[in-house]
């Protein structure tokens, strides 16, 4: 029998023990249907909330641009549980906390138009659904971004039983935000050209040498991933070399809500792009869903069940909201990200990132890494972070995911000691190693313009205000020399002026012959008035992680494997990016690192 556990849902109870007591001492509301707005993450949102016997019958939502995946699946969770509950008190979903927010405050102006108290539903009562439950399957998958969803659909189809286990209260982790895009080959023919797009993207391993015979075994299975996708669903194409992308790449087809949500973010010089991420996500979900794959959301994994021999026999998920889920499992695949939401971790293990704003999913703590070390797994020597994307205000960041940058190209992006290192519409991956700083501060360049330039910088006058207002995090000034403007970023300005002086005369000669740029981005600094901005770089994450072999099952210190244990996607990539991540490839991981875990773990379970 069919069974989706999802504890974000689980909220009804008995009437009589929260919202009808309640309702009965609240101010009595007056029967209709009122319409409400409030400010979520990417917008506005509208609903209609029709209030019948002085309980909220119902909650449509009429408008909003909340994010493909995940902020519009808060909404209609946040509107299905205040229902369910009779009360503004239910805990927001994690991982798409603005979201949550805006909904609950939405419906709380309608209960105010309707003559109700606020106040009094916020502070009503949800009951708890706490429950001590152990459950049996053959393969439990901890993570259910593409390494997961994978997984857990390639170990379905060869015959084992699956639990999805998932910490946020929506599927699809960091992989939901993304691109969807990844270096792909769907014939045995193609794989050798795969592998060589593979190595050449990697080019850079002064400090960390990619793994090629691991690289050959992982991208082998290329074909067999998107054989299984297209049977699942997933509309998408290949596109071969001349994109924007190196190498042949498979490229989701991104859905309306996707769509809508890109047409409403604003670049500087070029266009966004419509992101397939979400949906390849929740094809995958949903194709799970409908084989009987259960899926524990709101359940982080705390520990793995181990055996006195060493092997891993299941995992626990022990918290006070859901109470403790024993998840006895013959085998166990970790796909629950990477660390860089973790700053003790980071530091330890990834000195060079402490300290950087990162995009990556916000239950991405390091929680699989650690308990696979408690089960005898080891780091991987070498730790890097993953490039992102610029932006002035890590919070505010509606373009992470867009492969561009939003500050005009016309302007000179120099480094932390004020020198021109590359290009300015090269791109965030070729980018980001000019731009690494140490002892602990973030990853960050500065956009220097002059006053033609500024005025093409989005939302430019909002980062000089907070600048003015004392922020300590977005750094924007305006100066009549470069002088000042120097003194304002901290650089030496002999540094700025050697700088702006070299890249008039680029201008002046209609070629870039030291980065390369676009000839039509060539914009001399005119003299009046200087501009500088502060741009951090908002990664996607930290990849190294654990050792695996190239069956993804996990090693200890002497390379054996820990029976039971498997890991898939970026908590076990370190032998397969050279030293910068370069792009198109960290799905590709995901995706046929998920598939191999999955078939190896559904076989052992036999």
């Amino acid at each position: 029998m069919k069974r989706i556990v999802a504890s974000i849902l689980s909220v009804g109870m008995a009437c009589s023990l929260t919202a009808c007591s309640s309702s009965a001492s609240s101010a009595k509301m007056k029967d209709g249907t009122y319409s409400a707005e409030a400010t979520g993450m990417d917008g506005k949102i509208s609903i209609n909330v029709q209030i019948a016997s002085n309980k909220i019958a119902s909650i449509d939502i009429a408008d909003q641009n909340e994010t493909a995946g995940v902020g519009d699946c808060a909404l209609q969770t946040i509107a299905d549980e205040v229902i369910e509950s009779q009360s503004l008190g239910v805990d927001s979903v994690t991982g798409a906390t603005v979201s949550s927010g805006a909904m609950k405050t939405a419906v709380g102006d309608a209960v105010k138009q309707a003559g109700g108290d606020t106040s009094e539903w916020k502070n009503r009562a949800v009951a708890s659904t706490a429950k001590d439950e152990t459950f049996d399957y053959d393969v439990a998958v901890v993570g259910s971004g593409i390494a997961g969803l994978t997984a857990a659909m390639e170990a379905e189809e060869t015959g084992a039983k699956v639990a999805v286990l998932e910490k946020q209260g929506i599927v699809g982790g960091t992989s939901i935000f993304s691109s969807g895009i990844f270096l792909a080959q769907d014939t045995e023919e193609g794989i050798p050209a795969l592998e060589e797009d593979w190595m050449a993207k990697n080019k850079i391993q002064d400090k960390n040498k990619v793994d090629e015979d691991k690289v050959k075994s992982l991208v082998s299975v290329s074909p067999s991933v998107l054989a299984m996708y297209k049977d699942a669903g997933v509309a998408y194409e290949l596109k071969k070399k001349g994109s924007a992308f190196s190498g042949t790449t498979f490229w989701p087809a991104a859905s309306d809500a996707a769509k809508k949500n890109a047409e409403t973010i604003k670049l500087a010089s070029t266009g966004t792009m419509t992101k397939g991420g979400q949906n390849l996500i929740n094809t995958l979900e949903k194709k799970l869903k409908d084989d009987g794959v259960e899926f524990y959301l709101n359940t982080p994994a705390t520990s793995l069940i181990k055996g006195d021999d060493g092997s891993v026999k299941g995992v626990i998920s022990d918290t006070e909201k859901n109470g403790k889920k024993t998840i006895n499992a013959k085998s166990v695949i970790l796909a629950s990200g990477d660390y860089a939401r973790n700053a003790d971790m980071t530091s330890k293990y990834c000195a060079d990132a402490a300290g950087n704003y990162t995009a990556t999913a916000v239950t991405n703590t390091g929680d699989g890494i650690s308990m696979a070390l408690d089960a005898g797994a080891v780091m991987c020597s070498f730790q890097e972070s993953m490039s992102g994307i610029f932006a002035p205000d890590p919070y505010d960041m509606p373009i992470v995911g867009q492969p561009y940058n939003s500050y005009p190209y016309e302007c000179m992006l120099v480094n932390s000691q004020g020198e021109r290192k590359v290009k300015e519409d090269a791109g965030t991956h070729d980018q980001m190693i000019y731009f690494v700083n140490e002892n602990g501060q973030p990853d960050s360049g500065w956009v220097v313009m002059d006053q033609k330039t500024a005025d093409k910088f989005l939302n430019l006058d909002k980062y000089l205000d907070a600048t003015k207002n004392g922020s300590t995090m977005i750094q924007a000034f305006k100066e009549n020399t470069l002088d000042a403007l120097a003194k304002d970023m901290s650089v030496d300005a002999s540094v700025l002026q050697s700088s702006v002086t070299r890249y008039n005369e680029l201008c002046a000669s209609g070629t870039d012959t030291d980065c390369g740029k676009d000839a039509k981005y060539l914009s001399a600094f005119d003299g009046t008035s200087y501009y500088a901005v502060k741009e951090y770089n908002m990664t996607r994450g930290n990849y190294g992680g654990i050792e695996a072999n190239t069956n993804f099952e996990v090693t200890d210190k002497t390379g054996k494997a820990i029976t039971g244990l498997y890991a898939a996607g970026i908590i076990a990539s370190g032998h397969y990016f050279g030293d910068y991540y370069p792009g198109t490839e960290a799905l590709a991981l995901g995706a046929y690192s998920g598939y191999t875990a999955g078939k190896n773990a559904s076989a052992s379970a036999k």
